[in-house]
């Protein structure tokens, strides 16, 4: 799904020198494969067993095994350069040292949080020798994309008729269930990081303008209706962020689509996002946004994180222990388990250390001026600002998208000129935005 079987005209000559047929063809499995491993744990995220977590884990790990020990070798110029993204591969091996060095409040669950960490790492490398070249990006992207508009289909349909069941089948254990995700936040995560594709798609490519501003509009709708707040939020700063680089690049004359394409998209996004909010409903995000200090248990929670890593401020208590020692750490008892800090920076600290936040954390904040060069990339950024006051990072169905978006963004051009230029594919004759 991501490389070509084939080498196509505007490949750069060194790339086409390097890789033969035979290794392309692999890496397009590769692509296809990473890209079935995240579909499936989007539409098993609702599973509580753990086979569905582990399953994914094990695909991930067979893949990767697969794809060294048949002869296609992580060479530097196949990965992204720079010591940022590779903080990426120590993540899991944090873990592993707290295991050895028996700084971890519960081996069970650090052990756990080490396999999930080395399966995001996979998807991580494994994105980035698949998704090298322009083509192989645009080919993931517009899958997740159709995936995510799927999603925000059936969040649509099931709020008001599903009463908990994923598919209308399976119990999840909660009132309401968003397309897959028992928890909204999660839900609101997950389409943040696909509602900047479609919307810049939907200025940048002139024939498919309405398809793109139908599907960010849908995406954005599905938001509203989960009743979300916080995603409501960033999804509605996503479509300013992203309306506002088309006013700037219409203004400033840096791009080769046409003035029509541009002021449609600058017109017709809004208007049908307006419109799908509207028949979806947004009464009850805003009673949400009424309540009266809607985030002041997270206050809480985020103060004993921080007594926490006061605590152990180098090795931290063990990566996945937070809602055991919490409960020596809290300042307020509360009816419900505190699963999580809702914010995934400062659980970080508490689990691992400030050493362990830093190699979470650096390898984000390096990738996001790229994706400020690279607007679909945007809803990295927003997910990681949404970190503050949530969590993200736990649900591989929202992570494992989000490490593979920042993979590409690692192997994405430096520049981009040619991008605002408004490069035509040789081979389509179509603009090729990304």
């Amino acid at each position: 799904m991501f490389a070509l079987p084939i080498i196509p005209i505007n490949m750069s000559a060194s790339l086409a020198n390097d890789q033969t047929i035979p290794a392309q063809r692999k890496q397009l499995w590769v692509g296809v494969c990473v890209f079935l491993l995240l579909a499936y744990s989007t539409l098993t995220v609702f599973v509580r067993e753990a086979w569905a977590l582990e399953s994914f884990q094990i695909g991930v790990f067979a893949l990767l095994g697969t794809y060294l020990l048949t002869g296609i070798r992580g060479r530097k110029e196949m990965i992204a350069d720079g010591w940022a993204p590779w903080l990426v591969f120590l993540v899991p091996f944090w873990g592993v040292f707290q295991l050895i060095t028996h700084t971890t409040t519960s081996t069970f669950e650090t052990r756990e949080e080490v396999l999930k960490w080395g399966a995001l790492a996979g998807v991580f490398f494994l994105i980035q020798v698949s998704g090298r070249t322009k083509e192989a990006r645009n080919m993931f992207l517009s899958a997740f994309l159709y995936f995510a508009a799927a999603m925000a289909v059936l969040c649509l349909l099931q709020l008001p008729t599903a009463n908990g069941h994923a598919f209308w089948v399976f119990p999840t254990g909660y009132p309401a269930v968003y397309a897959t995700f028992a928890y909204r936040n999660n839900y609101a995560q997950f389409v943040e990081i696909a509602l900047p594709i479609a919307l810049w798609r939907a200025l940048r490519e002139p024939r498919l303008s309405w398809w793109n501003a139908l599907t960010g509009s849908i995406l954005f709708a599905s938001v509203i209706g989960s009743a979300s707040r916080s995603g409501s939020a960033l999804c509605t700063v996503e479509l300013l962020v992203i309306l506002g680089m088309g006013v700037v690049s219409l203004r400033h004359g840096k791009t080769a689509v046409s003035l029509r394409t541009i002021i449609s998209g600058l017109v017709i996004v809004p208007v049908v996002a307006a419109v799908f909010t509207l028949a979806a409903g947004w009464q009850q995000v805003w009673q949400r946004f009424e309540r009266n200090e809607p985030f002041s248990a997270r206050g809480y929670f985020l103060e004993s994180a921080i007594d926490m890593t006061r605590d152990r401020p180098l090795t931290g208590f063990g990566l996945g222990t937070f809602p055991e020692v919490y409960q020596r750490y809290a300042v307020r008892d509360f009816p419900f388990y505190a699963n999580h800090a809702h914010n995934d920076w400062a659980e970080f600290a508490a689990d691992g250390g400030i050493p362990f936040l830093l190699l979470v954390l650096i390898p984000f904040v390096c990738v996001m001026p790229r994706a400020i060069r690279h607007p679909w990339g945007i809803g990295v950024i927003v997910v990681v600002f949404h970190a503050c006051i949530d969590y993200p990072f736990p649900r591989p169905a929202v992570s494992g998208w989000l490490f593979a978006m920042a993979g590409l963004l690692y192997v994405a051009p430096e520049s981009r000129k040619r991008e605002l230029a408004g490069v035509v594919s040789k081979t389509t004759g179509r603009l090729e935005p990304f």
